[in-house]
C-alpha cells in the first residue's frame, strides 16, 4: 500500500493506502498532466489532469459499448 500527496493553491491533498499499482498509475498520469508532487500546483492543472482522465474513461466506455453493440 503506498500514500500519494500533492498541493494545489496551498492546500495538501494526501491519499492514503492506495494499491501500488493503482498509485503508481495516478502518480504517472498526474506526471504526464503536468502535475507535480515536489511543489505547489494551480487549481487549473488539477482541472486539465481530471479532464484529460475523463476524456481517456469516455473514450474507453464509447469503445465497450461499440464492442457489445457488435456481438
Amino acid at each position: 500500500m503506498r500514500d500519494i500527496a500533492l498541493t494545489v493553491n496551498g492546500l495538501r491533498f494526501k491519499a492514503k493506502n492506495l494499491d501500488d499499482d493503482f498509485a503508481r498509475y495516478v502518480t504517472e498520469q498526474l506526471e504526464e498532466s503536468g502535475v507535480h508532487f515536489n511543489r505547489d500546483n494551480p487549481s487549473e492543472k488539477l482541472f486539465l489532469a481530471y479532464l484529460r482522465l475523463a476524456a481517456k474513461n469516455y473514450n474507453y466506455e464509447k469503445e465497450i459499448k461499440e464492442i457489445i453493440s457488435e456481438e
